[in-house]
């Protein structure tokens, strides 16, 4: 197999490396802190071998680092990947991460507590913890419970690449990437003086849709080579849903214009050379109409807001030494009520201080070796009092401030060979308050003419959060053990079929719960959960367009012994997850500047489970097997260079489309993807491109 690492075969790729190219540095984000990926100049590119051209039907010339330390092509990471680039992205009319994610395999979504929506990936929950979400190199996950809120999250005019990996990803980036791992790239400081504007609107069929206006701009400096800046602002206004919702008790409230999702994004970065520096600001103003269990009298508002700031170095001591250095501050505030009035008042703040350095050795040409430290040091603390609303103090002492260490050593070898392309690594973190936590892995690549394998196996954790460790009895991290097997076959013009069959098992998971009489949540190890299924993915690449069908199975595993994740008579069930899902994805060029891009996800039947009575007995409700269809057309270079032009038809059907709370918690499921009118407008102004 055909590998490119970090240190590139050829005298020419190896003084690319050297030169210190800001070229080295464009599309992707190679792990958790490391934002940059060879996007090699085609002048740098070696002649490609037949085994390059046969994979270049997928997408050629993508170099990734989501998955391992080392660079290779994407179909050749050491992980399960799907990824989808910037034009794929615009021209499917996805509107945020939700509608991407609805199109990978294994994925699907759930509803908690105050109306938030999370990912479920492969049947398991993986709101709290499991599942990273990584913007351009920055994990974008809160600590107080590890939570990701999903749902006009994120301007999508801004993302130029999404990879998403369908497994375990705690060796490179830690006990936040237990399930999966999805790797956002946006515009930033690499690439060429531009300048973008883009606007969205949407109607529902009684209240305003999505309303976002963006605005990102580059500048390179020829003055002075090596110098560039950016800066990103983009506001935007939305609805959840405009259906109603009815909760287990028999009320009922209509969500429009009472689930409100208002972001706010600001990004700003300047590089020299090899150094960096960036921060991203989010704001997320939302509302709802249900806390936890019940309809309430009026909405209730929750902000979630954080701010990040990276500063990164790279230094090249010799042709096969680079280490890697990068220092992170986090501020976050979620779950924000500052009402000190309301039932649900949270005011509480979260700094982390991060530090990694990192080493990559090319030992051999065949053999490169990483391996780094990380320093995490995280500090909570109260806002406003305690014990009101819903804000309570840390711990059973009544702390209004605590404060963790994290240390963390890692390392990975990537062996180029004949007979197998071996990939063997390891993470050891070490938490002030839980104890140590150590997950290895192993991977098997191995190529036979236009057929691909990989082997993996591979140990993850969660780590407990600021709120999991306050609220918990003794709470330690869960850990799960992944089996892997993937085949691809790349055939004909640009035809890719993949298979991919795995095995999940997680021991001592984290369970919530919440008592509704005493207002008190909690959390514990309990048990264990397993998943087992099947993924099927088709891709065809054409001059006409691209063509993405892929089918998800999956179903509970092993001994799945978690009472609050059962459904009552269905034990071959999920609660809230669906065992099968399939999606349709197709862009068709209909005339050079005019593409038409229909969607289709079917969804299989799910399961709603409700609170225990009295009794112990929790109802269910079956929600039916349901079809979204969407359709967007897209229009470039509109009158001129650059401008672009799309509307699109969301729940064409107008699907009366729910989702169910992932535990027996007493939240009835949620009305989302409600039929939407939308309409896109973009214009990027590139001199490079007009001249």
């Amino acid at each position: 197999m055909s590998v490119r690492r970090w240190w590139p075969v050829g005298s020419v790729a190896l003084s690319l490396l050297l030169s210190g190219s800001p070229a080295l540095a464009q599309q992707t984000s190679p792990d958790a802190w490391e934002t940059e990926q060879p996007a090699q100049s085609p002048e740098a590119e070696p002649a490609p071998s037949e085994d390059d051209a046969a994979a270049s039907t997928e997408e050629p010339e993508v170099h990734s680092q989501v998955a391992s330390f080392a660079v290779t092509r994407l179909q050749e990471s050491p992980a399960v990947v799907t990824a989808m680039n910037a034009d794929e992205i615009r021209a499917s009319g996805a509107r945020d991460l939700m509608d991407l994610l609805l199109q990978i395999p294994g994925f699907f979504f759930g509803v908690d507590v105050q109306g938030s929506v999370g990912p479920g990936f492969r049947g398991l929950w993986g709101y709290e913890g499991k599942v990273l979400l990584v913007i351009d190199g920055k994990e974008m996950n809160e600590q107080l419970y590890s939570t990701m809120q999903l749902g006009h999250e994120f301007p999508i005019e801004l993302v130029e690449r999404i990879e998403v990996v369908r497994g375990p990803g705690s060796v490179i980036y830690g006990g936040n990437a237990e399930l999966a791992v999805i790797n956002v790239i946006t515009r930033g400081i690499q690439g060429s003086t531009d300048l973008l504007v883009a606007g969205t609107y949407g109607e529902l069929e009684t209240v305003n849709g999505r309303r976002s206006v963006t605005l990102s701009g580059r500048k390179v400096f020829e003055s002075a080579p090596g110098l560039s800046v950016f800066g990103s602002a983009s506001l935007g206004q939305g609805q959840r849903s405009d259906a109603v919702f009815r909760d287990f008790f028999g009320n009922s409230a209509r969500m429009g214009g009472q689930s409100k999702l208002d972001p706010t994004t600001v990004q700003a970065g300047v590089g020299y050379k090899d150094l960096q520096l960036s921060v991203l600001y989010q704001r997320n103003t939302t509302s709802t109409i249900i806390a936890f269990d019940e309809v309430l009298s009026a909405p209730a508002p929750t902000q979630f807001e954080t701010f990040h700031a990276e500063l990164s170095d790279r230094f090249r001591p010799s042709e096969r030494l680079e280490l890697v250095s990068r220092f992170n501050l986090t501020l976050s505030e979620p779950f924000r009520d500052s009402d000190r009035e309301s039932a649900f008042y949270y005011e509480k703040q979260v700094r982390r201080l991060r530090g990694r350095a990192l080493a990559r050795w090319a030992a051999l040409d065949f053999l490169q070796l990483t391996g780094g430290v990380d320093v995490m040091s995280d500090q909570g603390k109260l806002n406003g009092p305690a014990d009101v609303g819903l804000q309570t103090a840390f711990g059973e002492e009544g702390a209004e401030s605590v404060s963790y260490l994290n240390l963390a050593g890692f390392m990975e070898a990537y062996l180029d060979n004949p007979i197998a392309t071996v990939v063997a690594g390891a993470r050891y973190e070490n938490h002030s308050a839980f104890g140590s936590s150590f997950v290895p892995r192993l991977v098997l690549l191995r190529a036979f003419g236009p057929f691909s394998a990989k082997a993996l196996f591979s140990r993850a954790f969660r780590a407990p959060g600021i709120e999991n460790i306050s609220l918990g009895a003794d709470v330690r991290p869960e850990r799960t053990t992944v089996f892997e097997l993937e085949g691809t076959l790349r055939f004909g013009d640009g035809h890719t079929v993949s298979a991919n069959a795995f095995d999940m098992g997680v021991t001592d998971p984290i369970i919530y719960s919440y008592d509704a009489t005493t207002n008190t949540e909690a959390y514990r190890n309990l048990g264990r959960l397993g998943s087992r299924g099947v993924e099927l993915d088709y891709h065809l690449r054409a001059g006409w367009g691209r063509l993405a069908l892929n089918y998800s199975f999956y179903a509970p595993a092993g001994r799945n012994d978690v009472e609050d994740y059962q459904v009552p008579g269905h034990s071959n069930a999920f609660t809230a997850m669906p065992t099968h899902k399939a999606s349709l994805t197709s862009n068709v060029k209909v005339l050079p500047w005019l593409t038409v891009s229909p969607t289709a996800v079917l969804v299989g039947k799910r399961y709603a489970v409700d609170a225990p009575d009295d009794a112990g007995d929790s109802a269910v409700e079956e929600l039916p097997t349901q079809l979204l269809l969407n359709l967007f057309v897209s229009a470039e270079n509109v009158g001129t260079q650059g401008l672009e032009l799309g509307a699109g038809i969301y729940n064409l059907m107008g699907t009366h489309f729910r989702i169910a709370q992932p535990y027996n918690g007493g939240h009835a499921p949620l009305p989302v993807f409600s039929r939407e009118f939308l309409v896109r407008i973009s214009y990027l102004l590139d001199p490079a491109s007009d001249s």
